[in-house]
């Protein structure tokens, strides 16, 4: 298969080596050096490929989440970048060269018609969101016959950015590369930024609630669960926290907290394309989803960092939504504890972000987005990211499963570090608080 589909993009390609192969829950990256008619001639690519057949031991819930990832972003990539880089005034190239973006998953997802219809009712949730609702007749998924997975995949062929670019990963980020990201984090929100247009396409023809932790694209299951893995937490971190940490009463029911706001956290953090503040969002900001140029290879430390903008890479949850659910996500999982707590670096980066969202933002709308509404959509996301971390991640964790994800650059530091994630607790139960008020006053109203 991967052969093939390398000659599609170039015929001369005779035999490719593969140089590295990564494993992940639901897709496999090769990179590969492919070897042309021409001797002199070898093209460094990468090479993502989703076979769903492979994943037919997961649940439906959570197979369909894979499905409409690769679906989400091949789209991505052959009908919203195009856009995207109409937009951009400079030599930015937002993510690695794409030479194929393809996928076949008929059967397995609402066809266009359908598809056209939950476009046309997204911005309408006057009845609140709940996890994995959705209004449609899905195709039918008999989980003991999986014949039906059978020649179904999505494929992507990009350039590696590690040998053509020169470009390197790391987690997580320093002081100076997590100011970089963020810059480019803004930029790309700034692209689309209540941009009708676009964000109407990317609603209909990507995630209709961009975000690999929105409320809307999770396994309902995460939620029920939230108070147990609470209750698990306690029990199994507790002993490995400061002896008052969970004194509090209402950190002790910080699950069952989280349960009761979670509908409406979602809600003010699901703009339909047309409100205020929409942008289209990365959905899934994490460290190792970020390129670097460096200057000189394999060094990734702050000196070694250019000031050229990094490239992203994974879109496979993009939509529309508030460009600080991604930011969130990004603080919560590619920065140290240390650095949060000793060098202050959540308001730095936020202030880096909207200072430089605000640069990016054509004349006409910088400001419209004031500093105090993009703080109060931080802390919401931020409690957001919180309930997916618990719900999916925290569930059963132990002292001994933090240790072993501890060198898993593709974890985040909340899941790394029991320092962070107490940390990332801390911060989540004041701004939950806050919330919290703003849902009492709501119902006196």
């Amino acid at each position: 298969m991967i052969l093939t589909k390398l000659q599609t993009i170039d015929p001369n390609i005779l035999f490719y080596d593969t140089t590295a192969h990564i494993v992940q829950s639901s897709a496999e990256g090769f990179a590969v050096r492919a070897h042309t008619s021409n001797q002199e001639r070898i093209r460094d690519l990468f090479v993502k490929y989703v076979e769903p057949k492979k994943y037919s031991s997961k649940i439906w819930a959570d197979l369909k989440r894979t499905v409409h990832y690769t679906r989400t972003e091949v789209r991505f990539y052959n009908e919203i970048l195009p856009l995207l880089k109409k937009e951009v005034n400079d030599e930015w190239l937002i993510c690695p060269k794409i030479y194929l973006a393809e996928y076949e998953l008929g059967g397995l997802l609402p066809d266009e018609h359908e598809e056209e219809c939950l476009a046309d009712e997204a911005p309408t949730l006057t009845n609140g969101i709940s996890a994995s609702s959705n209004s449609y007749h899905e195709p039918i998924y008999d989980e003991s016959d999986t014949s039906v997975l059978d020649g179904k995949y999505g494929i992507l062929v990009m350039d590696n950015v590690k040998e053509v670019n020169n470009c390197f990963q790391t987690s997580p980020l320093h002081p100076k590369l997590a100011q970089q990201s963020v810059k480019a984090l803004a930029k790309f929100h700034a692209i689309a930024f209540q941009n009708h247009e676009i964000l109407a396409k990317v609603s209909r023809r990507l995630c209709r609630f961009g975000g690999s932790y929105h409320l809307k694209n999770r396994n309902p299951k995460e939620l029920q669960h939230l108070e147990k893995a609470w209750d698990g937490f306690i029990r199994d971190i507790g002993p490995h926290a400061p002896d008052d940490f969970f004194d509090d009463i209402k950190l002790q029911s910080l699950g069952k907290r989280l349960y009761h706001a979670a509908e409406f956290i979602s809600q003010e953090l699901s703009p339909s394309p047309k409100e205020p503040f929409a942008t289209i969002v990365h959905g899934d900001y994490k460290a190792m989803n970020i390129f670097f140029p460096a200057k000189e290879e394999e060094e990734d430390d702050d000196d070694n960092v250019t000031n050229s903008m990094p490239l992203l890479i994974d879109f496979a949850s993009s939509g529309v939504g508030l460009g600080v659910s991604d930011l969130a996500m990004h603080i919560a999982h590619a920065i140290s504890s240390e650095d949060l707590e000793e060098n202050a670096m959540e308001q730095v980066l936020f202030d880096q972000y909207y200072d430089s969202l605000q640069e990016a933002l054509p004349s006409t709308l910088k400001h419209v987005y004031s500093k105090p509404d993009a703080w109060r959509h931080y802390k919401f996301a931020t409690v957001d990211y919180f309930r997916f971390i618990l719900g999916r991640q925290w569930k059963g964790v132990t002292a001994e499963v933090f240790e072993k994800r501890s060198k898993d650059k593709n974890f985040g530091m909340v899941n790394r570090s029991i320092q962070a994630a107490l940390n990332f607790v801390k911060r989540t139960d004041a701004y939950l608080r806050e919330i919290e008020e703003e849902m009492a006053v709501q119902l006196t109203n």
